[in-house]
């Protein structure tokens, strides 16, 4: 059925078309007629026709002027002018309204059917346009979570297939060059093991896939036992500072509306925003964000490896170790390498060359991680003994003891670097807090200035000196109150204005 509106002042017209649509078109058209131009535009709003035919001359509302509104109304409506006077007189009005051909009066039933014919035949052809436009956005639509659940298993597999990248960001008409990964951990409030966490996970999937694509507009994959990774494509951040705290306080949005909807608790790893092709750097970071996260969410910048191995290879105890180091633990990393030391001589006692290289390549690794870790200075002959060092060793016993004391000296330099960094966080935080609480400052104007989250820096605040920053801050304000107080050269509201209180 094609709708047609008939706008004339002159009824005897409008009859006439009429006449002409029921015999010449019966049974597909159903018409509307308006005698002024205001009329054809309500019309327009409640009728919606696919076809108007309109006079030019009409009272108040010229059919020009009612044109111009109605493609407003309705961007796809066709107009078929119908004038007394010579068309040319409104050619170039009609352009920019995209009139689709013109009736002369006294009209001519022939030429008004076929006008009509061709402008239905448009109308057919817009619909169907419509229609397979709709059909391959479902198709899209069905295939997005296929799409976007290879996207993560790639990042996962570690391909560094840049194009690869991109070709599928296109697929999902994703234009941001950049992006960043983000790691959802679950941790069950009831006691359970990964089997049940992972059914309950898979159970929930597509609400917590919801509320993700509520929270973030972006690319998300299958639940991996108790993860769910996703890609949230961004421009390149003008400010890296402003977009980590924009992407901390979504995360955290995020994590609780999933702890009181879904009942699960979560935290977030947030990796580094990259250019699309160096995803996969994103991801790395983001697993350790997420692997060192002590709170709800974190992200890399605040922070201060999938391989084949042979059987019964202490992998997870090899990892481990390497995270412990970079984490600073001295304690956990040289036990760490006890039990990895006593692996290789219980199950390799009679390959002592290959037990000195390992050990060779662990502490070499241990000492590059500290190089880029704590920034310690790097000097060419500093490794110069190592090698016969190492040879000279008569038996396992020393062997060990020097492979764990190299370790624990290293790890020694991160963890003081760390207590470096975070004593240097908190010290120059409460300085700014000493020298502006007469200013209305706030938690975030703090952490700007120590370039930290406002997240991170309450709870190392807290952790450190005891009192959260509001504490602090209140404690500082009030104890110079006193003291003007004491003092008696200032009135309470002076005072007030002087610590922050006006």
């Amino acid at each position: 059925m094609y709708k047609i509106l008939l706008a004339d002042d002159e009824g005897i017209e409008t009859d006439a078309l009429q006449f002409i649509i029921n015999k010449n078109l019966p049974g597909i058209c159903e018409t509307a007629v308006a005698k002024t131009g205001r009329g054809a535009i309500e019309l327009c709003e409640t009728f919606r026709p696919d076809i108007a035919v309109m006079d030019i001359h009409m009272p108040g509302i010229n059919g020009i002027d009612a044109m111009r509104e109605m493609r407003r109304i309705k961007p796809n409506i066709i107009f078929i002018v119908m004038t007394a006077y010579d068309k040319f007189e409104y050619a170039k009005e009609s352009i920019n309204i995209s009139v689709f051909d013109f009736l002369t009066k006294p009209i001519n039933k022939t030429v008004v059917t076929e006008t009509l014919s061709k402008a239905i035949e448009r109308v057919d052809r817009e619909r169907d346009a419509r229609t397979a436009a709709l059909r391959n956005k479902e198709r899209l639509e069905n295939m997005i979570p296929v799409l976007e659940n290879s996207f993560v298993y790639m990042l996962t597999a570690q391909s560094d297939d840049a194009e690869a990248y991109d070709r599928i960001f296109k697929l999902l008409c994703v234009d941001k060059p950049c992006g960043a990964v983000m790691v959802l951990e679950m941790l069950s409030k009831e006691k359970c093991d990964l089997v049940d966490l992972d059914f309950k996970v898979t159970e929930v999937y597509s609400s917590i896939r919801d509320l993700v694509k509520e929270a973030f507009d972006s690319l998300v994959g299958p639940p991996m036992v108790n993860r769910i990774i996703f890609v949230y494509p961004c421009a390149e951040p003008r400010d890296e500072y402003y977009e980590r705290l924009h992407l901390i306080e979504k995360g955290r949005i995020l994590t609780h509306k999933i702890e009181d909807k879904i009942g699960v608790e979560c935290k977030l790893g947030i990796g580094t925003t990259v250019p699309v092709g160096e995803l996969c750097r994103s991801y790395g970071e983001a697993v350790k964000a997420v692997k060192l996260c002590k709170g709800v969410v974190s992200h890399f910048n605040d922070l201060s490896v999938a391989r084949g191995f042979e059987d019964g290879y202490p992998f997870a105890l090899e990892k481990h170790a390497e995270e412990m180091i970079t984490k600073g633990d001295v304690a956990a990393a040289t036990r760490d390498c006890e039990t990895f030391f006593d692996w290789m001589v219980e199950r390799y006692p009679e390959h002592e060359m290959s037990i000195k290289l390992k050990v060779l390549e662990f502490v070499m690794r241990t000492e590059s991680t500290v190089f880029f870790e704590s920034g310690d200075s790097y000097s060419f002959l500093d490794r110069d003994d190592y090698l016969q060092t190492v040879l000279d060793f008569g038996s396992y016993e020393e062997l060990k003891e020097w492979y764990v004391r190299k370790t624990a000296e290293s790890v020694r330099k991160i963890a003081n670097k760390e207590d470096e960094k975070i004593n240097t966080t908190i010290k120059d935080a409460r300085a700014f807090i000493d020298k502006n609480y007469g200013r209305d400052i706030t938690l975030e104007d703090v952490s700007r200035e120590v370039f930290v989250s406002p997240y991170y820096l309450s709870k190392l605040f807290k952790d450190i000196t005891g009192s959260n920053y509001i504490e602090y801050l209140t404690g500082k304000r009030i104890g110079t109150a006193k003291k003007l107080l004491k003092n008696g050269n200032l009135s309470i509201k002076e005072i007030c204005a002087k610590v922050g209180y006006s």
